[in-house]
């Protein structure tokens, strides 16, 4: 039979009935606190708010823009309303990317796409990826 050495039993044993209390002791979790109330709903603009907003033709220039874009960069695979789907592209009507991925998609390229950057800069990224988002 062996034996362990005293100075060896004793420091495991410590361990063994240090890991079985906190095994056996009841979870501490934070204290419930009381749901915050919703916020109220944020008036429409009016007034001397509605002079400091984007103008709707702002959105608009982006859009066309966007769309001019990408019919001369992104069509050619993606088709005209983004389903076309040619050497394996995406169909963007059916993409769950999100502004900030499509946006890296653009930039970077992955697979059979290719890369945008130097190609076009930051603004036309940001218009083609509008764009792109409005296709349903």
């Amino acid at each position: 039979m062996l034996r362990f050495p005293s100075a060896l039993a004793r420091p495991a044993g410590l361990f063994v009935a240090a890991l079985l209390l906190n095994a056996c002791s009841p979870a501490t979790d934070a204290p419930e606190t009381a749901a915050t109330p919703p916020l109220p709903p944020i008036p429409p603009a009016t007034g001397a708010d509605a002079a400091t907003a984007a103008p709707a033709g702002a959105e608009a220039a982006v859009l066309a823009a966007g769309q001019a874009l990408f019919a001369q960069n992104c069509a050619i695979c993606h088709g005209a309303d983004g389903k076309l789907g040619v050497n394996g592209a995406r169909d963007l009507t059916k993409s769950n990317l999100n502004a900030t991925g499509r946006t890296y998609m653009v930039v970077n390229g992955l697979g059979v796409m290719p890369a945008f950057k130097g190609q076009l800069t930051d603004e036309q990224i940001a218009q083609v990826v509008a764009y792109s988002l409005t296709l349903k």
